[in-house]
């Protein structure tokens, strides 16, 4: 036995040892325990290894060389007949020592501490490989690995792993401790310590000092709007160099209040929408340096910001001091609190602060806005706003509890990535819903485990926004949705457990913007809401459309939305389409089909008696209700079923999983009118578009995204003609689409 074994037989560790020694040492008992193991691919190995493999004592020699050889070989890596299932645990052993092997070699000054830790395992990998040759004399006929010893390979394993993985880390931390010519990497020129960012908003007196707080302030002061001083102060809620999208700040600013609903006039006279509002107000916070715009080479304009490090820790510090947002203390974590001015933001752990608990709520009534900025499980705010709060809180004399101060209650996911999973553990919570008769904005977005919606909701009559957005478990939607009757703002995309829309839908006369709406198979267009009965909503501007329906092509899409008065923004995905058994031809048809007709049956009898239970508060609540669903069919525009054209608002057009061979005619570039953008993603059918007769002067699309289609076929120069107003084209995936003057990812812009 050599020295080596010698000394870990007495505990002692080699003195300084070489890590690629000790490790080299140890790869060759596992390549001895491999070959007692698996003996029919060792001697095929040897045989086509050459004389290195095939002479004992040249292996033993020149080990370095040999075990290289064996571990690039294909099938030691695999799995022998002989072994059972699991016994993969040699191959992963190689080939984590292997790499370990490798780092070390980079990492000498870690010598000693990597040696002496592998050091540890030399014996008991020896005993280990003494073992399965006693087993294999005993019985050559059983598996030479036991359970026992396979456990005790996945420890070994684990532990050489784990060490494995830490070893390319320590010497990053060591090069980054060090600074250049200097011992003491963690002092800057001046001798301070580097502060970490994250805690510049902690360090007050330090940071009033600095040049960029005064400029930060001064250009707070500048603002003439108090309104946009606010909107630049809601910056402080999220962590900074975070992307905020536009489109959620305009929903927030909205429930705020300090952002109007409605369509204002602008300097120039013409009306804005709060959309073009939003715009105009990080346009000018990009323009002070207080913002910066998260650039996507695929986008023709950015939609999502965020704020350096400096300048967020100054808005954090102003907002504090104004007492808009209290989340921050010196030196601790953002804590859940309730501001001066009645706003509380949802923090990682507020769950499990004491004042998560309804009891330990002071003044719940005076809450104004409920912000999830990083908590997980936040539906105890629900608690908050509850009959029992109320009656518990002797400052409010009321016969019935109300929250009428509560404007924003946004529980979801304002990240527009789904990294942060989001519970609701008792969806019953929602109930107390009905207390908030104020509210504004509600948000659910992004929160599992909501498979309904408490018809509590429905109690919100003053609600602007109501965002859904990928509650994937969500079935249903109220059937009296209808009563949200200031809603103008409905997104249920991604939902995808819904496939039918409530009937009253095409009731809420102010909605604008609706993104989710499901076309599905349901065949009772008399409790379902079809696309076509979305005619009714005269003010809509935006709609999404998902299809889940077989058949429902492009003819059907436009010719249902023809009569859409002000449609500025179409969307139109198709999947999800549903096929019985029988329409496939397979077997079990004839019951698959009676299954079928009973559900139908038993859906159709439940609909029935909720219909009839409605009817009565229908008649009180609602009673224009049936002298509009009259008035609708007898006087309103018919649809016209032999020309479907576009809606003549339409500026943007994103057609996706696209399903047909060629674009109707309809759909040519030459008949788009006033189309500026227009989207194809995802057509594996589609193959290309139609020549001009004749020269187009009539096409304004200035935007053409075509993406995911295999079969289009078109050369740069006939897109040039088709259309001659071009100002970007994104293509991606689309190899027939040739001699495009594009950069490298698939872009042109002129």
């Amino acid at each position: 036995m050599d020295s080596g074994t010698q000394q870990s037989e007495t505990g002692e560790p080699a003195p300084d040892p070489k890590p690629v020694d000790v490790i080299q040492k140890f790869l060759i008992v596992v390549k001895d325990l491999h070959e007692k193991v698996n003996k029919d691919t060792v001697l095929k190995t040897a045989r086509s290894a050459g004389p290195v493999l095939s002479q004992g004592t040249t292996t033993i020699s020149q080990p370095e060389h040999a075990v290289d050889r064996m571990l690039s070989f294909p099938n030691m890596s695999t799995t022998n007949k002989s072994e059972g299932p699991g016994d993969h645990h040699i191959p992963k052993l190689q080939r984590n020592l292997r790499l370990l092997r490798e780092d070390v070699e980079k990492l000498q000054e870690l010598r000693t501490e990597v040696a002496e830790e592998v050091f540890k395992h030399i014996r008991p990998l020896e005993l280990l490989l003494e073992n399965v040759a006693k087993e294999e004399k005993k019985d050559p006929t059983k598996p030479p690995l036991t359970k026992g010893m396979k456990k005790d390979l996945d420890d070994i394993n684990k532990k050489i792993f784990n060490l494995m993985c830490q070893v390319p880390l320590l010497p990053n931390k060591r090069k980054k401790a060090k600074g250049f010519n200097d011992d003491n990497g963690d002092k800057d020129n001046n001798g301070k310590e580097i502060v970490c960012l994250p805690g510049i908003h902690a360090n007050e007196e330090d940071l009033k000092r600095l040049a960029v707080f005064r400029y930060v302030l001064r250009e707070f002061k500048d603002l003439t709007d108090d309104i946009w001083k606010i909107c630049l102060l809601s910056f402080a809620v999220f962590p900074e160099n975070q992307e905020v999208n536009r489109t959620m700040l305009m929903y927030w600013w909205i429930g705020e209040g300090i952002l109007s609903s409605q369509h204002i006039p602008s300097k120039t006279g013409t009306l804005q929408k709060p959309e073009d509002v939003v715009k105009d107000i990080l346009d000018d916070f990009k323009k002070r340096n207080l913002i910066e715009p998260v650039e996507v080479k695929r986008k023709v304009k950015p939609s999502s910001y965020k704020m350096a490090p400096f300048v967020h820790s100054s808005v954090v510090l102003i907002s504090k001091e104004i007492g808009l947002f209290d989340m921050f203390r010196k030196k601790e974590k953002p804590t859940m609190s309730q501001s001066r001015l009645n706003k509380v933001c949802l923090v990682e752990g507020s769950s499990s602060q004491p004042q998560a608990k309804a009891k330990k709520m002071e003044k719940p009534h005076l809450i104004e806005t409920v912000f999830n900025v990083s908590e997980r499980f936040p539906d105890f705010a629900f608690k908050w706003f509850s009959e029992d709060q109320s009656s518990q809180n002797k400052k409010l004399s009321l016969s019935k509890p109300t929250y009428k101060a509560l404007k924003v209650f946004y529980l979801g996911r304002w990240e527009r990535t789904a990294k942060r999973h989001i519970e609701v553990e008792n969806p019953d919570l929602m109930k107390n819903l009905k207390y908030m008769t104020k509210l504004k904005l509600l948000s659910f977005q992004g929160i599992s485990r909501i498979e309904r919606l408490d018809d509590a909701v429905c109690k919100l009559r003053e609600l602007i926004i109501l965002d859904l957005r990928a509650c994937y478990n969500l079935e249903k939607l109220p059937d009296k949705i209808d009563s949200l009757k200031a809603l103008i703002y409905l997104d249920i995309t991604d939902c995808y457990m819904i496939d039918r829309m409530p009937k009253r839908l095409s009731w809420l006369d102010n909605l604008e913007v609706l993104k989710g709406f499901v076309v599905s198979d349901a065949t009772d267009e008399e409790t379902f809401c079809t696309l076509a009965e979305l005619k009714h909503l005269k003010k809509l501007r935006k709609l999404s459309i998902s299809i889940n329906k077989g058949g429902f092509g492009i003819i059907d899409v436009f010719k249902a939305v023809k009569y859409f008065e002000k449609l500025e923004k179409l969307k139109v995905a198709w999947g999800g389409i549903n096929e019985h058994p029988e329409a496939k031809g397979v077997d079990g048809g004839k019951d698959a089909k009676k299954d079928i007709a009973k559900e139908a049956k038993k859906d159709k009898a439940k609909e029935a008696k909720k219909d009839k239970a409605n009817a009565a508060v229908d008649k009180k609540e609602q009673p224009a209700g049936i002298i509009r669903t009259a008035t609708r069919k007898l006087f309103g525009p018919k649809v016209d079923n032999e020309q479907p054209e576009l809606p003549l608002t339409l500026k943007k057009l994103d057609l996706q999983c696209f399903p047909d061979e060629n674009l109707p005619l309809w759909l040519e570039p030459a008949n788009l009118g006033g189309l500026e953008k227009l989207y194809i993603k995802g057509g594996i059918k589609l193959t290309g578009f139609r020549k001009p007769q004749t020269e187009i002067t009539t096409c304004n699309v200035k935007v053409l995204r075509l993406k995911f289609l295999p079969r289009l076929k078109v050369e740069w120069r006939d897109l040039m003609r088709l259309f001659p107003k071009l100002e970007f084209l994104d293509k991606y995936q689309c190899p027939q689409v040739s001699f495009c003057p594009t950069d490298g990812v698939g872009i042109w812009s002129k």
